[in-house]
């Protein structure tokens, strides 16, 4: 499927139709974003005619576009920059199927022109579109202003799975402090598999946002080399944060093999307090049990009492060195 939104003549256009775009960017529209959501593995005419024939980038690129990319990426063609960027995009059962919530999302930028390709239908690129229909003038001011937002929405996407982490690890915390399962520890190496994997991915883009905040950048103008700046730094804060999480999820770890230790111990000690409370039990039945006879006692009222007085003397015993 595609969109694209571009202005001709202080009249704003939102276009379909391949053709008709190639037509139209011929007449010099200023600026102009071309959305392309790939449905298969194999270019459409209209595609093609787009990706090929209109702007006239590299096939390696769109190689790239066509297959997954488990890396990020930049290069710099004649004409273009092709950039390779993930983000998440949170599914609900995003903590045993990680892999479904990151989206690969390829950007080609050059003079004029910015246009997205990816394989998943992504909210907040619909988000963006919809705001450029409705505020052209400010949403679609600059190629500057728009990539800004991309990259912004991608940035925070990150940040905000990791404030679903730390509900979750906070959770975990409670609960394996109280009462620790073995449904904890599967929920917190899921955890640990979630973390790993956006920092393996998120490091990786740290070239491209590093790209844009460049002087001598030619896409770039002075006045917004700041605003790259500024993405640069929420990245370089959440790549950080990510590496103080990961810490935080081994600590758990930690945190449940110690409770389940203290757990364990608890039991033993239980166990241990309650065989060695019957002991006096298990000696006066086994003596009695050889049939001794005591003169002058009633053997049977006499048994009973020496159990109680030996279970009683050792609770006392126990309670006075706070073994329970």
């Amino acid at each position: 499927m595609i969109e694209a939104i571009y202005s001709i003549n202080d009249v704003v256009t939102t276009e379909c139709d391949a053709f008709k775009i190639a037509e139209d960017y011929k007449k010099n529209p200023g600026f102009m974003w071309v959305d392309i959501h790939l449905e298969s593995l194999e270019l459409t005419d209209n595609e093609m005619v787009l990706l090929f024939e209109l702007f006239k980038f590299h096939e390696i690129s769109i190689e790239d576009c066509l297959f997954p990319q488990r890396y990020s990426k930049i290069e710099e063609f004649e004409n273009y920059v092709f950039i390779v960027m993930h983000g998440m995009q949170l599914e609900s059962n995003y903590s045993k199927e990680f892999e479904d919530s990151v989206y690969e999302l390829d950007i080609f930028v050059g003079k004029g022109f910015i246009v997205t390709v990816h394989t998943k239908g992504l909210f907040f690129l619909e988000s963006l579109f919809a705001r450029a229909k409705e505020r052209y003038q400010v949403e679609m001011k600059s190629l500057e202003h728009m990539l800004y937002n991309i990259f912004d929405r991608i940035v925070l996407s990150y940040e905000s799975t990791s404030d679903r982490i730390d509900n979750m690890m906070e959770r975990l915390e409670d609960v394996v402090l109280k009462h620790p399962e073995r449904e904890n520890m599967e929920e917190i190496l899921d955890l640990k598999k979630i973390i790993f994997a956006m920092r393996r991915t998120a490091e990786l883009q740290q070239a491209a946002y590093i790209y844009f905040t460049r002087e001598n950048n030619s896409l770039i103008s002075a006045e917004y080399l700041v605003y790259f700046r500024d993405i640069y730094t929420q990245y370089t804060r959440m790549s950080r944060a990510m590496v103080t999480r990961s810490q935080v999820v081994v600590s758990l770890i930690e945190i449940y093999m110690s409770s389940v230790t203290v757990k364990l111990t608890e039991i033993m000690k239980f166990l241990t307090i309650f065989a060695t409370v019957l002991l006096p039990v298990l000696a006066v039945t086994g003596y009695y049990g050889m049939n001794v006879d005591i003169p002058g006692h009633n053997n049977w009222n006499y048994a009973v009492g020496m159990m109680a007085v030996g279970i009683a003397g050792l609770l006392i015993y126990f309670k006075r060195k706070k073994w329970f």
